[in-house]
């Protein structure tokens, strides 16, 4: 029993590091840095909801408010922002990710399936006005190395009525 609380211990430590050092790039804006924490073959995805309380399962043959299938999707999102080509982001809003409620377990030696909620306030320069994202994440994060990378993060946007536009850097 003992063996299994401190696995668990570990699993939440590791999780809750990885989780808010995320929160804390993407406020501030260290997008290498910040996408250097996802794998490879990084599943990234924001399910649409298809009633009020059931959401889309299948991003191939649903719709989806953002669905990355790799890293490189994400990659490809920051260069279009770091060009300034992106009239969207010009400026950039600025966010303060809240993360809580966080329950992690280990699922496997190398890989921890965390749940948390989030609130994302975000401030628009352009407008002057502010709004609030909030929901729920799941990340599995899988040990390569000495690191632990995202493999999978589900972001369920629960206020999914979105007055401007949706990004990585919002939710």
């Amino acid at each position: 029993m003992a063996a299994n609380t401190t696995m668990q211990t570990e699993a939440h430590a590791f999780a809750a590091a990885t989780i808010f050092r995320e929160a804390r790039l993407l406020d501030t804006g260290e997008w290498a840095d910040w996408v250097a924490m996802y794998s490879e073959d990084a599943v990234y995805w924001v399910p649409g909801w298809l009633d009020e309380y059931t959401t889309t399962n299948d991003p191939d043959t649903q719709v989806s408010l953002l669905y990355h299938d790799a890293r490189r999707g994400l990659e490809e999102r920051i260069a279009r922002i770091e060009s300034r080509k992106s009239i969207t982001a010009l400026p950039l809003p600025r966010t303060v990710h809240q993360v809580s409620n966080l329950e992690a377990s280990e699922t496997g030696p190398d890989e921890i399936i965390c749940h948390s909620v989030f609130a994302v306030h975000v401030y628009d320069p352009r407008v002057a006005k502010e709004h609030l994202r909030h929901g729920r994440y799941e990340h599995t994060l899988r040990r390569e190395g000495s690191t632990w990378k995202i493999a999978r993060k589900v972001i369920t946007l629960v206020n999914d009525h979105v007055p401007t536009v949706l990004d990585f850097y919002s939710i």
